[in-house]
């Protein structure tokens, strides 16, 4: 009684650790994504090659997932998201002195920076998860609610930070990590076993000796699940793969109204995802996953009105309204990871990461052709032509939710 009593007490705190963590986190990662698809374009001047290079970093984040599970299960969450932060600093490194002449070392930078990415993201969702017993939606929703709330500052410094050089918050960011590094080290701790929770659906219910790949083919369960979430990356990833860069690219917005645009969206993550993660567990998976579609929705057809408004001579329409469209992205993003959350990481019990990681490398196949895709349409097409596909793509998806997924 005693020893479940001191681990409930480490399990509590592991929590508030990663809470503090991914609140750091968020800092560095808010300048990051404000910076990162203009820095590439900048450099490149072409939105084929960013949306390219920019496919190459989710490559990276998604096809390693089933290895970095594995080694995960077998080696603990602790030691992995240790390891994760020397990747970060050597891709950030890597970015700092890439240049026009010099595109191999953007490459390199994007490649350690994503590996230091999925490293770190598996193993804090699958630690977070591991530490709580109940209301794994609101759980959820209170780590995301930290990080949102990290890069509300992190885009914040960069909307006023005009007379700083990009590769300046790239500095910061390296900062960031080391603290975040040092925290982990001495807080957390991994001196426990996860308790099994007899009512999650393992896939070990099929033969304990059969390799976990095919477990999760033949699981219907699992299999739905694979199949949605690969094809709700596919299709908003065609849209969103090259949309930072292309507001750059074709429309001429600044970097500062771009961290305006973050901004906001980031607000709205962080308002909006404590609320949502609890919606989550009192509705179920499928209906918040259908409800995340909507406000999907909503976020593609305000950016298709704003260039036709935009087009028609309204100029003034642009900012306010691509601001506005990301409040309902922010709905769509609230609502969509607790759900997305529950599942993967109750998809086996026993090998938690590396079944979560497997799924991440199937949807990783389908995210490949993603930045070649959009950017193939923005520079031969129209710059709104994959935010239409990717509209239109949202109601197959939305179908397909509704006729084969369950709770």
């Amino acid at each position: 009684m005693e020893q479940n009593q001191n681990f409930d007490k480490m399990k509590r705190r592991n929590l508030w650790v990663i809470f503090f963590i991914n609140l750091f986190h968020g800092l560095g990662a808010g300048m990051f994504n404000v910076v990162y698809q203009p820095y590439i374009y900048d450099l490149t001047s072409s939105i084929l090659i960013t949306g390219i290079l920019i496919t190459i970093g989710g490559i990276v984040q998604f096809l390693p997932m089933p290895f970095v599970g594995k080694l995960s299960d077998r080696y603990g969450r602790k030691k992995l998201m240790l390891t994760s932060i020397p990747f970060y600093v050597i891709g950030l490194i890597s970015l700092i002195y890439s240049n026009p002449n010099a595109l191999i070392l953007l490459v390199i930078g994007i490649i350690f920076y994503f590996l230091g990415a999925v490293m770190n993201n598996i193993n804090i969702l699958i630690f977070a998860s591991e530490n709580t017993e109940t209301s794994k939606g609101l759980m959820y929703g209170l780590i995301m609610f930290s990080f949102f709330a990290g890069t509300i500052g992190g885009s914040t410094f960069v909307l006023f930070g005009t007379a700083f050089d990009t590769r300046f918050f790239f500095i910061l960011f390296i900062i960031i990590l080391i603290v975040e590094w040092v925290i982990n080290l001495v807080f957390i701790s991994e001196k426990f076993r996860s308790i099994k929770n007899p009512k999650t659906v393992s896939l070990e219910t099929i033969d304990p000796y059969e390799s976990i790949w095919k477990k999760i083919f033949k699981t219907p369960k699992s299999k739905s699940v694979l199949i949605f979430f690969t094809l709700d990356l596919f299709i908003y990833s065609i849209g969103l793969s090259i949309y930072r860069g292309g507001l750059r690219g074709f429309y001429n917005i600044s970097r500062e109204e771009i961290a305006l645009i973050t901004l906001v969206f980031n607000i709205s993550n962080m308002v909006f995802q404590i609320p949502f993660g609890h919606i989550a567990d009192k509705i179920g998976k499928k209906k918040s996953l259908i409800l995340s579609q909507f406000f999907g929705l909503s976020f593609f057809f305000i950016n298709i009105l704003a260039f036709f408004v935009w087009w028609g001579g309204f100029t003034a329409f642009l900012l306010p309204a691509l601001v506005i469209s990301h409040i309902p992205f922010a709905m769509s993003v609230c609502t969509f990871i607790p759900s997305e959350q529950i599942a993967l990481t109750d998809l086996d019990e026993t090998n938690k990461a590396q079944s979560y990681g497997i799924v991440g490398f199937i949807r990783g196949i389908g995210f490949i052709p993603t930045g070649y895709i959009g950017g193939f349409l923005v520079d031969n097409v129209h710059y709104i032509a994959p935010l239409i596909i990717s509209f239109v793509g949202i109601f197959f998806e939305t179908w397909y939710l509704y006729k084969y997924f369950h709770d």
